[in-house]
């Protein structure tokens, strides 16, 4: 959540090569034979070694972004690891907490150290893990590094002192907690988050997913006071066997490993805890938001998915589903939008690629001058419209085009991952997304192949199994009650 611009750096070389098992991948230079054929889709060689602590490095060479690197750090830990009542919010409190580190004992040492070497330093929190990615130069990796404003340790460093040790005092730690409470309020801003916060206890009432990233109100108004709490997250999840480190862009894995070893070595690992396995719900009654003020009615149509497993067929569905649903070329889109013109927007709030068995959340604004003038009808035709559409895909296969679509569909999905392979910090975001599921680092390549062999057949399977009544739950909002009466009929004067 802190950002700072690149500043020029002076070059200095990272230190004694150490041996590390290489990956092989497509375009790989690699002199000796690779143990598996080259990748078909990732174009890079990944180099991969894993400390006697746990802690897991994977770093990708991708010299044509010169001098540039992303030093990531995935946290395998999210919203979803806040299994106490009274303590959620901790996952994305650390987002923020993580760039106050005390480093050598100063306050903001840490912040001030890295804007002196000029990275774009930031961070994000969702379910299933957090992510840290500066960016800036492959010279400031390894200091100490001469800067304007004076020597600087190198990033590698910096990004060590506090994962293994962060340390800020109370009252630091009270104000940025007390931030959050305003960035809650913005977030719930937003209609569409007030719904995706109100249906999730609803959808999940026995598992964490039941609370959104951001935590409970109360739980971020008491944020300041939760100062053991979120010692005791830290202390659980943020260990070397929990956490990797990516690095991609225009380095030498060989000098890179040994900088990274010394840095980390002595970080202790420890056994986290266990996440309880969410119970099958079955949704009875909607959820209806009364928003405070007069705007544009939204529907929410959700349905129960699966845990997300790379390389099986159920995980190629989940890629391609919005496609399918409510792309631009998606029939259902198509009758919502354009033909019956229903719906100003027709969208996914939420997406099936999950630790835990999750939830696929389609959203839809609707017209208030209609919705006005036909009540809940006008609801609950579109509210029918959606789950026809969305539950014909049970029978996907019998559609005459059915397979020229899927190919289609398959086609746009491959090219919009190598596309977003632009930036280094793309492609570290990209590979540890996927990473955390499998620990796997092929895992890209294994779920573009999932995605090349799938058939009509396995959309009616998933369909089949997981678009169903028991597993539905809808969502609605506008301002008044949940069954409002819908205007009188003016009288024409005579």
């Amino acid at each position: 959540m802190r950002r700072c611009f690149l500043a020029v750096a002076v070059c200095l070389l990272l230190g004694p090569g150490m041996a590390a098992q290489v990956v092989p991948q497509r375009h790989s230079v690699l002199a000796h034979k690779p143990e598996k054929p080259p990748a078909k889709f990732f174009p890079y060689p990944i180099y991969e070694r894993t400390l006697a602590n746990g802690l897991r490095i994977l770093i990708v060479p991708t010299p044509e972004f010169k001098d540039m690197v992303s030093y990531t750090t995935p946290v395998f830990a999210g919203s979803r690891n806040e299994t106490e009542k009274g303590k959620t919010g901790l996952a994305h409190l650390f987002e923020h907490i993580m760039f106050r580190h005390e480093y050598n004992g100063v306050a903001g040492g840490y912040q001030e150290m890295m804007s002196r070497l000029g990275c774009f330093n930031n961070a994000f929190t969702e379910y299933d893990f957090t992510f840290y990615h500066p960016f800036t130069f492959t010279t400031n990796l390894v200091g100490p590094v001469e800067t304007p404003q004076g020597p600087a340790p190198g990033v590698i460093e910096l990004e060590a002192s506090r994962f293994k040790g962060l340390k800020l005092d109370q009252k630091t730690f009270q104000v940025e907690a007390g931030a959050v409470l305003g960035e809650y309020r913005r977030i719930y801003s937003f209609p569409e988050q007030k719904m995706i916060e109100q249906m999730s206890p609803a959808a999940f009432p026995n598992h964490p997913y039941g609370h959104t990233v951001i935590g409970y109100l109360e739980d971020v108004e008491n944020m300041p006071h939760a100062w053991d709490a979120a010692w005791q997250f830290f202390h659980n999840y943020y260990a070397p066997n929990d956490v990797a480190i990516i690095v991609v862009g225009d380095v030498n894995p060989q000098r890179l490993f040994a900088a990274i070893e010394k840095a980390y070595a002595d970080w202790k690992p420890v056994s986290t805890p266990k996440i309880p396995t969410p119970a099958e719900p079955r949704y009875e009654k909607p959820v209806h938001v009364n928003w405070e003020a007069e705007v544009a009615p939204r529907l929410a149509v959700g349905y129960r998915t699966p845990a997300f497993h790379p390389g099986t067929a159920e995980a190629a569905v989940a890629l391609v589903l919005e496609e399918l649903l409510t792309s631009r070329s998606a029939p259902l889109y198509q009758k919502l939008r354009y033909q019956k013109q229903s719906v100003t927007s027709f969208e996914t709030y939420m997406s099936p690629i999950s630790t835990d068995p999750q939830w696929m959340l389609l959203g839809a604004e609707l017209s208030l001058e209609r919705f006005q003038k036909e009540g809940t009808q006008y609801v609950d035709d579109v509210r029918n419209d959606i789950i026809k559409g969305t539950e014909a895909l049970r029978n996907f296969s019998q559609e005459p085009s059915a397979a020229r679509t899927l190919e289609v569909v398959k086609s746009k999905v491959r090219n919009d991952f190598l596309a977003q392979w632009d930036t280094t910090d793309s492609i570290a975001q990209s590979l540890a997304t996927f990473y955390r599921f499998s620990r796997d680092p092929h895992v890209l390549d294994t779920l573009l192949q999932s995605v090349e062999e799938l058939q009509p057949t396995d959309i009616d399977d998933y369909a089949g199994k997981y678009f169903t009544r028991e597993g539905r739950l809808v969502g609605t909002l506008w301002h008044g009650p949940e069954q409002p009466q819908a205007a009188p009929k003016k009288t024409e004067v005579r």
